[in-house]
């Protein structure tokens, strides 16, 4: 048989222990298959042993931070060679888009894909090793290929055992704060300050009295006189130097005469913790089948027949399956637990400001699917298209539209509608320089070797710049002034520094910290003498209460705050030291997370998103001199969510040219004279 296709990653991180595959979904008119208890999350199980699949989804079982997998697309049955993999499994997968690929357990892809083929259903087999000495993680090999008629999932090899442990059910006998003090000797790597031992155990949760009596230890006042407890429980023992290791412990049940709610508590959580992951083999079996046979179990799960009988009861018990005549039925996913409706306190607040309509967002949106729209002629023109899932904020530059992404290199759209991703991956905060030249950023790497890099991009040389990369995530780009980028490196816990780069020099290291910078003034917030402190571009300096609450209105004399329920804008002047309040309309989004966040259109206009008003399309542009309102009703191509292009803010008309998008000029539009701005 023929490899058609593969796609690797050998750094992929999974969220809560769990690796995902999922469908790349193109068109959305896919019908489900009639069999809903393949639906991902359908059924109340998790991964399984090695992994579980259904309709357009695949989760796997890790237990490490870094993962290295390898995805194949065949035109039939690989080989199969067992060689040195511990487990194996093959699972039936149905494909609505004929396209797969790696990603997250709260949602969303990764960028490299897998074509499988036509749509429809594949066989796939999932392979586990662990990796080579020195590597953290599992090695995993995904083998996807053609299957016409579903076959139920089949266990090939199992090397790691399909049961697993009781558990002993002392964390809810002891409490948190007592099970911690176990950790300290049983987990390598963790760190304490010196004297933590010595410390008052944290009231938050303290083992009662009477627990304490039947064990024949005190109650503990410090973590260390937790120790006793933990010994005699059996968690810990001593290991001969004068330290404990881990012990075996016996249920807390059989040791211990427990309230009968407690003590069925801790007996349902025993069973659970044996036979929870092989139970999600089990439905995932049922679910495929629909209904499994009690006689073919054991075979396909590749068990003892001991194990089978013990293991039906368990997910019977649970409501996982529905067992009858020798036939095992999976059941859907239990509703979660009603809650008593809350009592809602209606809120009492001034009159609504009044709102006029008003003119179309100065340099655009991005539409929910993705369209960057501009105006021309009065009129929304489609200016181009980003394909990228993540989305996060927009710029206007020089040469076009910047579509920044949380998951890898932004795209730009230059005005004649070309779109192309930029060299350099700024990052999910990147900034920009306010004649719209200069985009900044931090790459970042999350991995086996993690690392970031600071970037500067030209978008009218197309030139990049780049610091070279950290051995950590440590840095943040704050903002481009004067040709300028300005960054702070976090060199210890909540410790940073604070430097200015020019592309082309070495960054200068500035003696206290900057925590903001405003890229039109050049106003700065910095640390002086533990306090923060506003240093206004004319050289004034006044103490700054709540530095992380206030952000700088472009110019550097006011800075503002958003709050919600019901949404306000405050303002604090700096020269006077006061502050005044203004109502906003209701719904307006105030917070500072982008991208429905507000955006400055100028240094007097504020124009805020409300998607908290039931229409997600009304814009509300306030004129802070003013304190007047208007609004704005985004045409039916802005979709779900649309966020705003932020304008440019120092802008001069080419003499030449008309002052339409894409013939903007800067201030002073000597591009050579430019360039030499940036490199000096």
């Amino acid at each position: 048989m023929t490899l058609l296709e593969f796609c690797e990653d050998d750094e992929y991180s999974p969220e809560y222990g769990t690796i995902v595959l999922r469908d790349v979904y193109r068109d959305k008119t896919l019908p489900a298959l009639d069999n809903e208890l393949l639906g991902e999350n359908a059924t109340g199980t998790v991964s399984g042993t090695v992994a579980t699949a259904g309709d357009g989804w695949l989760y796997a079982t890790a237990d490490h931070l870094y993962q290295a997998i390898r995805c194949e697309a065949h035109d039939g049955p690989p080989e199969l060679r067992l060689g040195n993999w511990e487990d194996i499994v093959e699972s039936p997968f149905r494909s609505r888009s004929g396209i797969a690929g790696l990603g997250w357990l709260t949602g969303g892809t990764l960028s490299g894909e897998l074509s499988l083929g036509a749509k429809g259903f594949y066989r796939v087999r999932v392979c586990r090793r662990p990796a080579d000495a020195g590597e953290e993680g599992d090695v995993w090999l995904f083998q996807f290929w053609p299957e016409e008629v579903p076959e139920p999932p089949r266990w090939l090899k199992r090397t790691r055992p399909a049961i697993h442990p009781e558990e002993p059910g002392w964390r809810q006998v002891f409490g948190y704060d007592v099970i911690e003090v176990s950790w300290y000797f049983t987990l390598v790597g963790m760190l304490r300050p010196d004297g933590w031992l010595d410390e008052p155990l944290p009231g938050r949760e303290q083992p009662s009295e009477s627990v304490c009596a039947q064990l024949g230890v005190d109650p503990p006042r410090t973590r260390r006189d937790g120790i006793p407890l933990l010994v005699a429980a059996g968690l810990l023992v001593e290991d001969g130097t004068g330290g404990y290791q881990a012990g075996t412990p016996r249920r807390a049940t059989e040791m211990l005469d427990l309230p009968d709610e407690l003590a069925n508590r801790i007996d349902a959580a025993a069973i659970r913790a044996v036979y929870v992951w092989l139970a999600a083999d089990l439905v995932t079996i049922a679910a495929w089948s629909n209904p499994a046979h009690v006689r073919d179990l054991a075979g396909l799960l590749a068990v003892p027949e001991e194990t089978v009988e013990p293991l039906l009861a368990y997910a019977v018990s649970d409501k996982l399956i529905h067992r009858e005549n020798g036939a095992v039925t999976a059941l859907p996913r239990r509703p979660p637990p009603t809650r008593p409706a809350r009592r809602r306190v209606k809120t009492v607040r001034r009159e609504e400001p009044v709102t006029v309509a008003g003119s179309p967002p100065k340099a655009g949106f991005v539409s929910g699917d993705g369209a960057v729209v501009v105006w021309r002629a009065g009129e929304p023109v489609v200016l181009g298209r980003v394909e990228s899932d993540y989305r996060y904020r927009a710029f206007e530059t020089l040469t076009g539209v910047y579509v920044a992404s949380s998951g890898g290199q932004g795209q730009l759209i230059d005005w004649t509608g070309a779109a192309g991703q930029v060299p350099v991956d700024l990052g999910m905060l990147p900034v920009r320089s306010v004649d719209g030249r200069c985009l900044a950023g931090v790459e970042t790497h999350v991995g086996r070797q993690t690392w970031d890099q600071v970037h500067v991009f030209d978008v009218a040389t197309e030139e990049v710049w780049s610091l070279p990369k950290s051995d950590e995530l440590t840095r943040t780009v704050l903002a481009v002034h004067d040709g300028s980028v300005y960054f702070t490196t976090r060199s210890g816990y909540m410790t940073f520094t604070a430097s200015r780069w020019t592309p082309g020099q070495e960054p200068v290291e500035f003696a206290s910290t900057v925590h903001q910078l405003d890229p039109l003034s050049g106003a700065q917030v910095r640390e002086e003498a533990g306090a923060a402190t506003v240093f206004t571009a004319s050289g004034e300096q006044r103490a700054l209460p709540e530095p992380h609450r206030w952000r700088f209105v472009p110019g550097g004399a006011l800075m503002y705050s958003g709050g919600h329920e019901p949404p306000v804008v405050q303002v604090l002047d700096l020269a006077a030291g006061t502050t005044a309040e203004y109502p906003l309309p209701e719904g307006c989004d105030a917070s500072g997370t982008p991208s429905t966040s507000p955006i400055w259109e100028t240094p007097d206009t504020l124009v805020f998103s409300q998607p908290n008003r039931g229409s997600t399309r009304r814009i509300v542009r306030w004129h802070l001199e003013r304190n007047e309102f208007e609004h704005f009703d985004l045409p039916e191509i802005a979709g779900y969510r649309p966020f705003l292009v932020e304008p440019i803010l120092v802008r001069q008309a080419d003499p030449g040219q008309p002052d339409a998008p894409g013939r903007r000029q800067l201030r002073g539009d000597d591009p050579e004279r430019l360039s030499n701005q940036v490199q000096r």
